[in-house]
C-alpha cells in the first residue's frame, strides 16, 4: 500500500506536461535575455534610444550664408540651427567647381541647437554643413544643410601712382594678379571721354606678376585701373592704378617786373607763382616740368610777344624750376 510520502509525489500526466512547458518556456526566455547581454528591460529601454537617436539624426541642420559673393581670400561665415543636434559635431564642407566635397572647419552645436562655421575661400564652389549622425547605419547616412553657391573673385594688388610721359609715350603700370598663375590677361583702362578705355595690356608671369606698358593718351592727367577678366575659378576684378599725365615740350622765358600790372587782374609780386600765355583762359592750371622739377600753376598774364616762344613764367615759378634765361619745358596744355 502507497506511503503519504508517496502519495504526495503522484501527479497528474496532464498538469505535469503543462508545468514542464511552463518551465522550458521561462528557461528559454531567460537564455536570451543572457544572450542578448540584457535583461528584458534594458534591452527595451536600449531599443528606444536608439529610436531617438535615430530621430535626431535624421534632423536636417540649416545654414545661412552672410555672403554669397566674396574677395579673394575672405571668409565664408556660415549660421546655423539644429536644436536637436545640441552637443554634436556639425562640419562645413567645401566643393570648388569640378571637385569633390572636403571639409574645411567643424563645430559644436551649443544648448541652444545653433553653431557657427567660417573658413577662408579662393576660388568660387559650393559649401553645405553636414551633420554626422549619432547612430552610424548606412539606412541614416549623414543628413545636410541647402548647398549654396559662394562666387570669390580675383584680386589686383596695384601700386596707384602718377605717372609722366609725353604724349605718345610709354610708361609701365605693374601689379599681381592672385590666385598666382601664369597666362592670366589683365587690362589698363583710361578714364576718357566719360568712359574707361583700354590703353594698356599684359599677361601674367607663373609668380602672377605683370607690367603693362600704357601709352600717355593726352595731355594733363588721364585716371587708370586694371581690370582682370573672370574665369571658371574666380570672378573679373579691378583696381585702381593712379594716373597718367602727359606732356608736350614748348618754349618758354621768364620775365620779373614786379609790381607791374597782370592782364587777369592784380599785379605781380616777388613770390607769386604763374604764367604767362597769349590765349588760355586765366585761372587755368597748367603742369609745367623741368629737369626732373614740377610745378602746378595758374594762368595770371598775357604773353609772351616775342617770336618762338609760348610761356613767359613768373620769377616764382622760375626759380621753382631751376629755370634761368630760355629754354625748352614740358607742359599738360
Amino acid at each position: 500500500m502507497p506511503t503519504q510520502h508517496h502519495r504526495l509525489l503522484r501527479v497528474r500526466p496532464r498538469f505535469a506536461a503543462a508545468g514542464a512547458l511552463v518551465i522550458g518556456t521561462t528557461l528559454a526566455g531567460s537564455a536570451l535575455a543572457v544572450a542578448a547581454g540584457a535583461p528584458a528591460e534594458d534591452a527595451a529601454t536600449t531599443s528606444a534610444s536608439a529610436s531617438e537617436q535615430a530621430g535626431a539624426a535624421l534632423v536636417k541642420p540649416t545654414a545661412r550664408v552672410a555672403d554669397t559673393r566674396l574677395r579673394y581670400g575672405q571668409h565664408v561665415v556660415v549660421r546655423g540651427h539644429a536644436a536637436a543636434l545640441h552637443g554634436s559635431r556639425v562640419e562645413l564642407q567645401y566643393a570648388p567647381s569640378g571637385r569633390r566635397w572636403r571639409a574645411i572647419d567643424r563645430a559644436v552645436v551649443n544648448v541652444r541647437g545653433r553653431y557657427r562655421l567660417s573658413a577662408e575661400l579662393r576660388a568660387t564652389g559650393k559649401v553645405r554643413v553636414v551633420a554626422a549622425n549619432s547612430v552610424a547605419t548606412a539606412a541614416a547616412g549623414q543628413q545636410t544643410s541647402r548647398v549654396h553657391r559662394v562666387a570669390v573673385s580675383s584680386q589686383l594688388a596695384v601700386k596707384r601712382s602718377s605717372h609722366d610721359a609725353a604724349v605718345g609715350g610709354g610708361v609701365h603700370v605693374r601689379g599681381v594678379l592672385f590666385p598666382r598663375k601664369r597666362g592670366s590677361h589683365v587690362t589698363v583702362e583710361g578714364h576718357l571721354g566719360g568712359r574707361w578705355t583700354a590703353v594698356g595690356r599684359a599677361v601674367t608671369r607663373a609668380d602672377g606678376h605683370f607690367a603693362a606698358r600704357v601709352t600717355s593718351p593726352r595731355l594733363g592727367g588721364v585716371q587708370l585701373r586694371v581690370r582682370s577678366a573672370g574665369t571658371r575659378a574666380n570672378l573679373a576684378t579691378k583696381a585702381a592704378a593712379g594716373s597718367v599725365k602727359g606732356f608736350r615740350a614748348s618754349t618758354a622765358s621768364w620775365y620779373g617786373i614786379y609790381g607791374g600790372p597782370l592782364a587777369c587782374g592784380g599785379s605781380l609780386g616777388y613770390s607769386q607763382l604763374g604764367v604767362a600765355h597769349k590765349s588760355l583762359p586765366c585761372g587755368t592750371k597748367v603742369t609745367i616740368r623741368y629737369h626732373g622739377r614740377q610745378v602746378t600753376v595758374p594762368v595770371i598774364d598775357r604773353g609772351p610777344y616775342v617770336g618762338g616762344r609760348e610761356w613767359d613764367l613768373t620769377g616764382a615759378t622760375a626759380r621753382a624750376l631751376g629755370f634761368d634765361g630760355v629754354g625748352t619745358i614740358w607742359t599738360t596744355v
